[in-house]
Formats: C-alpha cells, sequence, structure tokens
C-alpha cells in the first residue's frame, strides 16, 4: 500500500513538473486575436482590422484594438484567486468607424470580465457567473 501512494505521489508530482505553463491570471502575457463575443464569431471584414488584446505583465497593463479603436487598461489580479482578473482605468481612441457592433460589444464584455482561463493557444475572459463571455486566440 505504501509502494502505491508513493507511485501515485511520484506520477502527480511529474505531471505538474512537466507542465510548463501555469494558465492563471498572474502570468498571461502576449497578444490574442478576437474569435468569439458571447459565443458569436468574429468574421474578418474590409471595415474592420482584427480586433485583439495584449497583456504587459512588467506594467500591468492591457491594450488592443477594437477593429477600430485602440484601447488600453489596467489589469487587477485578485492575489487569493489566480484565476480572478478584472480592468480598470480603460480608455480608447475615439475614431467613427463604418462598423462600430464589434467595438461596443467588446468593450461592454471587458467592463464585465471577472477571471481568465487560457493554455497555449486559447484563452477565455468569464463574467462573474462564470461565463465565458470573450474568446481569443494566440496570435501569431
Amino acid at each position: 500500500m505504501k509502494k502505491m501512494i508513493w507511485m501515485v505521489a511520484v506520477l502527480a508530482t511529474t505531471l505538474v513538473a512537466c507542465n510548463k505553463y501555469n494558465y492563471n491570471a498572474t502570468n498571461v502575457f502576449g497578444e490574442w486575436d478576437l474569435a468569439k463575443i458571447n459565443g458569436q464569431a468574429i468574421v474578418k471584414t474590409d471595415d474592420i482590422t482584427m480586433p485583439f488584446i495584449g497583456f504587459n505583465q512588467q506594467e500591468d497593463r492591457i491594450y488592443g484594438n477594437t477593429g477600430c479603436n485602440s484601447f488600453f487598461g489596467t489589469m487587477v489580479i485578485d492575489s487569493t484567486n489566480v484565476n480572478a482578473i478584472s480592468f480598470d482605468n480603460m480608455g480608447s481612441t475615439k475614431m467613427m468607424c463604418a462598423n462600430m457592433e464589434v467595438e461596443d460589444a467588446l468593450l461592454a464584455a471587458l467592463a464585465q470580465v471577472k477571471a481568465i482561463e487560457y493554455n497555449a493557444e486559447q484563452l477565455q475572459l468569464k463574467d462573474a457567473n462564470n461565463q465565458t463571455i470573450l474568446e481569443f486566440t494566440r496570435r501569431k
């Protein structure tokens, strides 16, 4: 029995050690292309650029593009819950574009973000009910 417990402990330690990513708010980085807002796929059109979000952990800030305007803000990470994240001090440029629907939906969703889940290729931002409201793919 002791041998079995020891083997399970070694296996669990090995699996955790082999996972080279810790997917939580304290180490999210890089740029991510918007794939879905509230389950609706984002389709690239001629009148919008590809919306994206970027994370700068060193400065605790986010930045990106809504498809029309650039946006920026501060990341707020809860030290007691590594998946808890929200955005504060948000701002954006104010150009008028032909299609403002994606921008309006993206900015509204960013204001509701309370949690994050991601892996090497996909990122999900969730609301207070743990519902995925924004989905992104890693920018190549």
